[in-house]
């Protein structure tokens, strides 16, 4: 079988990750313990948010064998930080595109959930 599309809601915070499908509302999170950034930062070292993200997405994906996009959209939220530079930015995309999004999107906001995004919308846009 090949999968055509595959849509994860990402909820990225200083000590756990939230992986959501937004196609089976399937979702998994990662343990407590980690710790990805300080108070300065949300992400100091990407290795092992992107690591943990790849585990969790590939627990969610299809089995199918090819995907032939995938759409990314990224909620980093940290107490402390009111805006992410651009610098940070592209940190977050470049993270999204080794993980195979062809599509990256940013929704900043300390609780956006999958209920909030426009599914059809994400379908239909083109974009790295």
């Amino acid at each position: 079988m090949i999968a055509l599309k595959e849509h994860f809601l990402i909820n990225i915070r200083p000590n756990k990750v939230r992986v959501e499908n937004l196609i089976t509302r399937e979702s998994l999170e990662s343990e407590d313990a980690l710790v990805f950034g300080n108070d300065r930062l949300l992400l100091t070292d990407t290795n092992e948010p992107e690591q943990t993200l790849r585990q969790l997405i590939n627990k969610l994906s299809s089995d199918n064998l090819i995907t032939i996009s995938r759409t990314l959209v990224i909620n980093p939220y940290h107490p402390n930080i009111s805006e992410f530079t651009d610098i940070e930015k592209m940190a977050f995309r470049d993270m999204a595109v080794n993980l195979g999004a062809k599509i990256v999107r940013f929704k900043f906001g300390e609780n956006v959930t999958s209920s909030q995004l426009d599914l059809e919308s994400l379908a239909t846009q083109t974009e790295v």
